[in-house]
């Protein structure tokens, strides 16, 4: 059951200022409440606004005032790029955002100690990505995130700010009841004063501090900097159904649940420095690892305003768990540190934006969800050091997966089966990134570049540049497999269907679908195949028949059209009568006949060529002004025997099958899918687009000339 933001079960409206002036326990009810707005919250939101026109209600709270405007994350890989495209986000943000071209490496020379350069790689692998990794604030990533959330649920999904969570509780006896909202959270609203801490905003220097979000903060001196003026008859009670927990390393929600963070706190300490620097340093504006003889590590990235950020070895030492007095990481203490890693390279600013410290370590929870019903994400189940730049795009990438299977469970449309797989793909995951932030931190740690060891310890066998080489599919994001599920259909050992990998062989399942240029048949227009499947909460069915000039091509495709239309096929049978036909699974073509040779109507209707839709059927063959696509031989699809290609939400292949091959289908969606409530869309009564009966027109007459009419200006004979 779907209720009203704000509403009542029985749907009495209760608007956002109603809340806050209600009594002291005012009670609301909703959907899915997301605790944190940072990115992971930020990407929930605007995944879950494409369900509102479905009936979902959305609130997310977050403890802050106002967005960031300095420091925190700015790292976007690729991938979080192509997820940008889905969502329609993208030339915003690559209008922003500054390009990563190149990563140089830099360390003392063997026989004079001076510091050089010692190699460079591209920053983003060529062929793997048509979009290549971008630096952007967090608050503006947040932004663009947030505007689109707005837009897509007409402004009933927005960050309420100042709320911090006080309590949580689940009723066990509700959870298997999907419609039951058997989580009850209550919040405080604070006051402006409460929500922006006075602690760390800013050094003696006057430069922005962001010490109070870091990870030298214990989780209670954290909480302290939020509880100065107790208010509690400003509480609000939330009955929800489901909860995603967003709210950082120090997670509220994960403590309110007992999950643990497994895994280990170094004591390495790194500080950050954001400053328009004044420098001879000749790479400032490239990435670069930057290792010295005797005073440690520096990694450079260039941002956006001049500015660039230094991530700064420390000559500090703190042992897990004892306390370090934060007064001694300041913007000039991090400052003075760097000046030595570059020495004899001078280092100056114009200005520092922004500063903070962090302890290097990588932590992993023992579970990712509980009941179904609470979800953690982003830091809040996993952290690490920026290192391999994943915080925020892992993050991301955690709701991004998670949320486009919430919303279709919780309007009705799939099983709550679908919720299991979000641990089962996204804890190797997270585990894979740790494992490779440890190398990462190792190697910047070493002997010699770790002053305070007092020790002569031999370096990791692997070098850092090597380290970053290897790593790299990994941490554009392009490299993730997903493994066998009711989602993922590899060999059938955890699912139902099982795929015929060899119609597709550069596809594999369980990877990101990657694009290819196609043609429109409609239009003659050239584009990429994933730009025209964006985000819409929908399955693609990518059906690839291969010449359908070809009879046997043809006939094969109309019988799968049959397929198609009958009640009883997965497009039919789990679309909702109230919705559009492609709401759910949505059938999309890709031929290779030459485009000029057949006609939209020559294809099976509706299912195919759905009548006045022209943004389903796409040829494979070349366009006026970009070249020839070559789809079918990207994707390794044989144009004789063709294939159908089922392409998650989130644009991981799912599924890999032939035109004959339903009953796989069938089983596939079966799995996790729920059949509509209404019997199903019923798309053979379809009104069908035909051509002109040409035995039925009168033939015309055609003149041997033109009668032409002249007019004359002004009455002029």
């Amino acid at each position: 059951m779907a209720v009203a933001n704000g509403s009542t079960p029985s749907g009495h409206a209760c608007s956002s200022a109603t809340r806050a002036a209600a009594s002291d326990h005012a009670t609301s009810f909703v959907d899915v409440a997301i605790i944190g707005a940072g990115p992971a919250g930020c990407m929930a939101a605007d995944v879950l606004s494409r369900f509102s026109a479905r009936g979902l209600t959305v609130r997310i709270f977050d403890k802050r005032s106002a967005q960031l405007e300095n420091g925190q994350a700015d790292g976007l890989n690729p991938r979080s790029l192509e997820i940008f495209e889905s969502l329609g986000i993208i030339e915003q943000v690559e209008k922003e955002a500054s390009p990563m071209s190149e990563i140089n490496f830099w360390a003392p020379c063997p026989e004079t100690g001076r510091l050089v350069r010692t190699g460079k790689i591209p920053d983003t692998s060529p062929g793997l990505s048509r979009f290549q990794q971008r630096i952007l604030h967090q608050g503006r990533v947040e932004t663009h995130l947030l505007d689109d959330a707005r837009k897509h649920s007409k402004g009933a999904i927005a960050p309420e700010r100042s709320m911090l969570p006080e309590t949580l509780s689940i009723d066990e006896s509700l959870v298997a009841d999907h419609d039951s909202h058997p989580i009850t959270l209550t919040v405080r609203h604070l006051s402006e004063g409460e929500s922006t801490p006075d602690a760390y905003k800013f050094d003696d220097k006057g430069v922005r501090s962001g010490l109070f979000r870091s990870s030298l903060l214990s989780a209670a001196e954290e909480e302290y900097l939020y509880k100065k003026d107790e208010k509690a008859e400003r509480v609000e009670t939330v009955k929800a159904r489901y909860l995603i927990g967003c709210d950082g390393a120090h997670s509220w929600t994960r403590r309110q649940l007992g999950v643990k963070m497994l895994g280990d706190q170094t004591n390495f300490v790194w500080g950050v420095l954001d400053l328009v620097p004044r420098t001879n340093f000749p790479d400032i504006r490239k990435a670069c690892a930057i290792q010295s003889a005797n005073f440690g590590s520096i990694m450079v990235i260039p941002q956006p305003r001049d500015l660039v950020r230094l991530y700064i070895q420390l000559p500090i030492r703190v042992e897990p768990g004892a306390y370090l007095d934060k007064s001694r990481i300041t913007s000039e203490t991090i400052l003075a540190t760097a000046r030595k890693i570059l020495h004899p390279y001078t280092l100056d600013y114009e200005s520092i934006d922004w500063f903070t410290g962090y302890h290097v370590g990588q932590r992993l929870t023992e579970s990712f969800a509980q009941y179904n019903r609470v979800f953690l994400a982003g830091d809040a189940c996993h952290t690490h050091s920026p290192k391999a730049g994943q915080g925020m795009n892992t993050s991301m990438q955690d709701t991004w997966n998670l949320c486009w299977k919430l919303g279709l469970v919780a309007t009705g449309l799939a099983k709550p089966v679908l919720l299991e797989t979000y641990s089962l793909e996204r804890q190797p995951v997270a585990a894979a990134l740790l494992s490779l932030d440890c190398k990462l931190a190792r190697s910047w740690s070493s002997k010699r570049h770790q002053l305070q060891n007092g020790t002569e310890e031999d370096r990791s066998a692997e070098q850092l540049g090597e380290i970053i080489a290897k790593g790299k599919a990994f941490t554009l994001g392009i490299s993730l497999n997903y493994g066998d599920s009711i989602l993922v259909g590899k060999n059938g050992t955890q699912g139902a269907a099982t795929s015929k990998q060899h119609l597709a062989s550069k596809l594999p399942v369980g990877e990101r679908f990657y694009s290819a240029q196609v043609v429109n048949q409609a239009s003659a227009t050239a584009d990429q195949l994933t730009t025209r499947i964006p985000f819409t909460g929908a399955f693609r069915l990518l059906v690839f028949p291969g010449d359908v000039s070809k009879p046997t091509a043809k006939e094969r495709l109309q019988r799968l059209a049959d397929y198609f239309d009958s009640p009883e096929s997965v497009v039919s049978k789990y679309t909702p009568s109230d919705l559009p036909r492609w709401a759910v699974i949505d059938p999309v073509t890709i031929h290779c006949a030459e485009r000029t040779e057949v006609e939209l109507y020559d294809f099976p209707q509706p299912s195919i060529f759905h009548p006045h839709n022209y943004k389903r059927i796409y040829c494979d063959g070349p366009s006026y002004h970009r070249g020839e696509g070559k789809a079918y031989e990207t994707y390794g699809i044989s144009r004789d025997e063709g294939a159908i290609v089922v392409v998650r939400p989130d644009q991981y292949t799912g599924l890999v099958v032939g035109l004959e091959d339903t009953d796989l289908l069938d089983a596939y969606f079966a799995q996790f899918m729920q059949p509509a409530k209404d019997g199903g869309y019923p798309g053979a009564k379809v009104a069908k687009v035909l051509p002109p009966d040409w035995t039925k027109v009168v033939p015309l007459e055609i003149s041997e000339s033109f009668v032409v009419e002249e007019v004359r200006v002004n009455g002029a004979p």
